[in-house]
């Protein structure tokens, strides 16, 4: 309703309509809008030629006060309102504004995805709203690519990017009425230089030439929401969704069983989401990972705080009963399904679990999204593995948490367990997205490849994970955890690549890991392997490992390093291929052979009789503390040729107690035999290329006599002032303003790893 005759002094005058009555002038501002229902707008009316220059408001409906803030009506479809100003010394002078009332919409982000850019290549897009009462306020949360920036005011993001990958991002909107909304979304950044035919590259490896987009506004169900109760038939549920459907399982309720997810002709618009009952906003948002505190669990033993907020149990629970692949198994043809907000586990007591998710044998899948889970074994029993991809393509495993998968030494039913494992079959294999998860496994946290296969997955996304083996898990520690029997779990790995191609490691922290079992406590491992089968069969001719890119990675607390190779399998198999590395940025701490039972190396590089010739390795600002050996190198030149192109540069290193050393494979015939770097080196690979490094404390002198030139040799840690190296465990590894390696680089960085660069690819991953 209107209100009453109130007069008032009004400021400047503004353009707008004019309505003249003798020699009044009167104007108002603004004469036409389209308003929010509810919402408020200042006016402002000016008159001239006139001693007092008050005004009258009124309105047809809404309110306006003297001073002419106008609210709307609240209404239920649109209305018009027509707002009028009069002069208070001449009634017959007005102005007139029509103001439009639309019905009121919640504030929405109407933008769901984000067009990929290119590298070196101008840049911009703005996010659009709908909803709620303009003017907008943009925010967004997560790190832009370099040389992007973002404007609050229009929500634009514009630049020309200089880094490439996927970079997740929340956007966040609030209107006038400081209502918000949000939204996840993946903005990808692809290589400049070859056309995309040839795809994009980071130093001598391919990047993935496919990033999958995983938000809940890529997986619209648009159908029904179908309800199961705690007692209800959830297999009945899966057998009778229709695509676009949402099933719905009580949070706090426990289903147990083998449950097969059928295969249905759905698509990119209808997906079938299995998820609990509790809302969204009881959840962690999007690009925020689920920990166990959302099934009620505020701590595990030997793992890092989980901080909980809560521990309200929000999610629903799956149990497998038996020893067999489940709870969860996908039938060969299944598509189109994300799982949301589940715990998914086994029975404590009950047999070996192979795989808490998997699909049928021999079986494919495809567009498959694990978000937000909570997928663990028992404390004691053999799980062997969280999912087994197996010939699966599009899949994305994302903010979820995975812990106690392990297989018991000497006495156990198997002898690899992974969170996540994949890379066999004869199916297409890739794209996959492992983004922000907890990954904890005995053997290798993550593993592809180790046996049958007649392709190679490709185009793995690997970022922002925290790969983590308990240290209760190794005998004599406090706190010990192994099998019912006490024999302890079997360790190998934090990651292993035997048959992949254009994976991407980036933005990964990887703590813990110890030998004294069949491996010696690696870090990462990358072997390519064609697997012996029985009667001297051979299973995988054409693995491979090639395009790898290890980047802003940290590692810590290991037996060793890195271990690069190309072998044989054990019935003399050659595997396909092994070439084309590219690792920079990683810092490596805490390699101690003697504390984690291991030969305390920075990075074996060796390739074995009649192997693949290992070949364009770039190991590139990379700051790492090995307690005895830099390199254990092998390669019998008598029988192979050198390996090629390795690069060695821009590094701060631990020369340790034996700087060189052999694998001892071949004897004498070893090209490493001699254990001297620069007798190694010229024997053992053409090109190379090894310069530019701060090797740290080499055991004999004249240090350049013994190293190919080019090389600085610190004495001591000491005297390469970094922030504070901490005994090589922990420290802050930048370099002082009076270090004498600040901008030596190649370059022109400072040697050793970029330490801004891995704290801000890492920030928020434990």
């Amino acid at each position: 309703m209107g209100c009453g005759d109130v007069s008032s002094a009004i400021g400047a005058p503004a353009q707008s309509n004019h309505l003249q009555a003798a020699h009044v002038q009167l104007s108002i501002s603004p004469t036409n809008l389209v308003l929010a229902s509810g919402s408020e707008q200042q006016l402002t009316a000016a008159v001239r030629n006139v001693r007092n220059s008050g005004v009258i408001w009124a309105a047809s409906s809404g309110t306006i006060t003297s001073s002419g803030l106008f609210v709307a009506p609240v209404v239920a479809s649109s209305a018009r309102v027509v707002v009028t100003a009069r002069s208070v010394e001449d009634r017959a002078s007005r102005a007139v504004a029509i103001l439009t009332v639309e019905p009121y919409r919640p504030l929405q982000i109407d933008t769901n995805r984000v067009p990929r850019g290119v590298v070196g290549a101008p840049y911009t897009f703005a996010l659009a709203a709908d909803g709620g009462s303009s003017p907008y306020r943009w925010s967004i949360q997560g790190s832009l690519p370099k040389g992007l920036s973002f404007d609050a005011g229009s929500g634009t993001i514009s630049g020309t990017p200089n880094e490439t990958g996927g970079f997740p991002i929340r956007t966040v909107v609030a209107d006038a009425s400081s209502n918000t909304a949000t939204r996840s979304l993946d903005l990808l950044m692809s290589g400049s230089g070859p056309p995309p035919a040839s795809g994009n590259f980071d130093g001598p490896a391919e990047l993935p030439r496919v990033y999958i987009q995983s938000t809940l506004a890529d997986t619209t169900a648009p159908g029904r929401v179908v309800s199961v109760s705690a007692n209800g038939d959830l297999q009945a549920a899966l057998d009778n969704a229709s695509c676009g459907d949402t099933i719905e399982l009580q949070a706090g309720a426990t289903y147990t069983g083998l449950f097969t997810l059928p295969a249905k002709n759905c698509d990119d618009n209808r997906w079938i989401i299995l998820r609990t009952s509790a809302p969204d906003s009881a959840l962690p948002i999007e690009g925020t990972r689920a920990t166990p505190c959302f099934a009620g669990v505020s701590s595990l033993p030997g793992r890092p705080s989980l901080n909980c907020q809560s521990t309200v149990n929000v999610m629903a629970k799956l149990v497998m009963n038996a020893s067999a692949p489940g709870p969860i198994v996908f039938a060969s043809g299944a598509n189109h399904y994300r799982l949301l907000g589940l715990e998914i586990t086994r029975q404590q007591g009950a047999p070996i679990v192979n795989s808490l998710a998997s699909v049928q044998s021999h079986g494919t899948m495809d567009h498959i999204v694990f978000d937000r889970l909570w997928m663990h074994g028992t404390a004691q029993d053999e799980t062997a593995r969280g999912i087994a991809l197996g010939g699966s393509t599009y899949i994305s495993i994302i903010d979820s948490f995975f812990s106690d998968f392990h297989c018991v030494s000497v006495t156990g039913s198997c002898v690899d367990a992974q969170a996540i494992f994949g890379g066999l079959g004869s199916q297409p294999m890739g794209p996959y997205k492992i983004v922000n998860n907890f990954l904890e496994a005995a053997a290798e946290n993550i593993l592809f490849g180790g046996g049958s296969a007649t392709v190679a997955p490709a185009d793995i996304e690997i970022r922002h994970n925290h790969m983590f083996k308990p240290l209760t898990w190794m005998k004599g520690q406090a706190g010990y955890v192994g099998g019912t029997n006490g024999n302890p779990f079997i360790v190998k790995n934090l990651f292993e690549l035997k048959n992949a191609q254009r994976v991407l490691i980036d933005g990964n922290t990887m703590d813990n890991s110890w030998g004294g079992f069949s491996q010696v406590g690696f870090g990462i491992v990358l072997t390519p392997k064609n697997q012996a089968g029985a009667g001297g069969a051979n299973l995988c001719p054409d693995c491979q490992v090639t395009d790898v890119t290890i980047r802003n990675v940290m590692i810590r607390h290991v037996g060793a390093g890195m271990q690069i190779a190309n072998g044989l399998s054990s019935n003399g198999g050659k595997a396909l291929a092994g070439t084309r590395y590219s690792i920079h940025d990683v810092i490596i701490d805490d390699i101690d052979g003697l504390k984690y039972n291991g030969p305390g190396e920075f990075a074996q590089v060796s390739m074995g009789a009649g192997a693949a010739v290992l070949e364009d390795v770039t190991i590139d600002h990379v700051t790492a503390f090995p307690s005895s050996t830099l390199f254990l190198i092998g390669d019998q030149t008598a029988i192979n040729p050198k390996m090629k192109n390795f690069v060695f540069t821009n590094n701060i290193v631990n020369a340790g107690v034996y700087p060189v050393m052999t694998t001892g494979s071949g004897g004498a015939a070893n090209c490493a035999f001699h254990n001297s770097p620069v007798i190694a080196f010229n024997a053992c690979f053409s090109p190379y290329t090894l310069a530019a490094n701060a090797i740290i404390a080499p055991p004999f002198a004249p240090s350049a006599a013994k190293w190919p030139s080019g090389n600085v040799f610190p004495t001591t840690a000491e005297a390469v002032r970094f922030a504070n190296y901490n005994g090589g465990n922990g420290g802050d590894y930048h370099l002082q303003a009076s270090s004498p390696y600040k901008g030596l680089g190649t370059d022109g960085k400072d040697l050793g790893a970029d330490v801004e660069a891995v704290k801000s690819a890492t920030a928020g991953v434990e």
